[in-house]
């Protein structure tokens, strides 16, 4: 099955790709409005029509064709004459006279300069892609994604990776973006906040990326292309982070993930959970046996550091027997919320302290969306003298029935100084239509085999 999936994604993104030297747009120079190029490509093909103004500066246009040679079109300019349209159109009167020559030389994918000579005219022209609209960033597609990694200290960090994904979209203000890339499982999250350069149907965007483990870098998408149902770009990541000192090359290439599924409100299932409290108690199977129960409290209003939040108590009862993980007895801790029910701090039992840092606030969930909510770093003590760990908080929603989803809330811990995963906890809440968000279960995975527990 894996084996066709990824002969599928191969022959997917053969057919969506376009070519890297693909400079089919409109182009225009911007000190020049009200004539330009339209450049038509098909493979190294390629079709010019200039549209600009005669002597009489009445409305004209020149035409030229070719095969590239390189990056450069050479060719004669066409002027046509011809009847005017209607159903007494005849082809036969059409009359294609040359008049000069022209070369077409593309700089780079984005800019460009045509070279002419005609009716005893001659000159140069610099040109960039013409952009009238803006690209529909709030979609989700499922891509390929090649690349190739190298100069990596560690070198066996090095190699090329295949990778069937999803990737799913939000625009920001103005030119900002997100786009945040998970496996289709919803692991490996990163989210890359980026700002386009729009250059015609394509652009290029600079950003930084950040991801699962605490790792960033800077990023750059380059020839992105959005029609309709189709999504392009080729991606350069450059970025420092322990033994990351890498540089990664590749290409996505996918399709819109078209579903008419239900959307459920989250915002508004998640609020009314804070306000009114909760509480579940679990049976534990897995390496270890016996109960868990937690409590929430509903939250009440009070400050912190001089801002007004909520806060919410938590408390975790553990009954395990002959559990060698060290995980019985009882925790405690407070949670403080802005007014827009965004967590902030928490405070916990044994004298630690956390912060939190949000990455995004989902308003609402159907089938299949993912996406990284924001990351908890853990302090020793409220004064943050030292820094022990860090959690990053993903999420897939899952299917479930006709009238709910599972809003799975994915967990993943890292020692402070290293990008080495300790454990993954999955907890598993029913999101239904009515705006309730309850608990439904929850496995706690330790790295290396070392032990798992399952809570239903």
């Amino acid at each position: 099955m894996i084996k066709t999936l990824i002969t599928w994604g191969l022959c997917l993104a053969s057919g969506l790709s376009h070519a890297t030297n693909n400079y089919q747009d409109w182009w225009w120079n911007p000190a020049q409005s009200g004539m330009g190029l339209n450049v038509g490509q098909q493979n190294d093909s390629v079709f010019v029509a200039w549209f600009n103004y005669g002597d009489d500066t009445k409305a004209s246009f020149l035409t030229m064709g070719g095969v590239l040679n390189g990056n450069t079109l050479t060719g004669t300019l066409f002027r046509g004459t011809g009847p005017v349209p209607g159903p007494n159109y005849n082809p036969a009167l059409v009359k294609q006279t040359a008049v000069g020559t022209a070369t077409l030389t593309f700089n780079s994918n984005t800019d460009a300069t045509l070279t002419y000579s005609y009716d005893n005219k001659s000159g140069s022209m610099a040109l960039q892609r013409f952009s009238f609209a803006s690209p529909n960033l709030n979609q989700t597609w499922t891509v390929l994604n090649t690349s190739s990694t190298d100069n990596c200290e560690n070198p066996s960090l090095n190699g090329t990776t295949t990778k069937i994904q999803n990737i799913k979209s939000q625009q920001g203000p103005g030119n900002n973006f997100t786009f945040s890339v998970s496996d289709l499982d919803g692991s490996s999250m990163c989210t890359a906040a980026m700002t386009l350069q729009p250059a015609g149907s394509r652009g290029v965007a600079v950003g930084t990326a950040t991801c699962e483990g605490g790792w960033s870098a800077k990023m750059t998408f380059d020839d992105l292309s959005i029609q309709a149902d189709y999504l392009n770009f080729s991606f350069t990541v450059n970025g420092t982070s322990f033994d990351r000192n890498c540089t990664q090359k590749g290409k996505m290439s996918g399709v819109v993930k078209k579903e008419n599924l239900p959307s459920y409100d989250f915002k508004t299932a998640f609020q009314n959970r804070i306000l009114q409290g909760a509480s579940k108690t679990f049976n534990v199977t897995g390496d270890c046996k016996g109960t868990f129960s937690i409590t929430e409290s509903p939250a009440a209003k009070t400050s912190l550091n001089g801002q007004a939040v909520y806060a919410v108590g938590t408390t975790r009862i553990s009954n395990l027997s002959n559990c060698s993980m060290n995980l019985g007895g009882t925790q405690v801790d407070i949670t403080y919320y802005d007014m827009n029910f965004v967590e902030l701090a928490k405070s916990h039992s044994d004298g630690s302290y956390s912060e939190y840092v949000r990455t995004s606030q989902p308003l609402s969930f159907k089938v299949g969306d993912t996406g990284t909510l924001g990351t908890w770093t853990h302090w020793n003590n409220t004064g943050k003298s030292e820094k022990y760990e860090i959690d990053i908080h993903s999420y897939v929603v899952e299917n479930d029935s006709p009238t709910s989803v599972i809003f799975n809330l994915i967990d993943r811990t890292y020692p402070a100084r290293s990008n080495q995963l300790e454990i993954t906890t999955q907890s598993r809440f029913r999101l239904s239509s009515m705006g309730n968000l309850d608990w439904h279960s929850a496995t706690i995975d330790f790295a290396n085999n070392q032990g798992r527990l399952v809570l239903q």
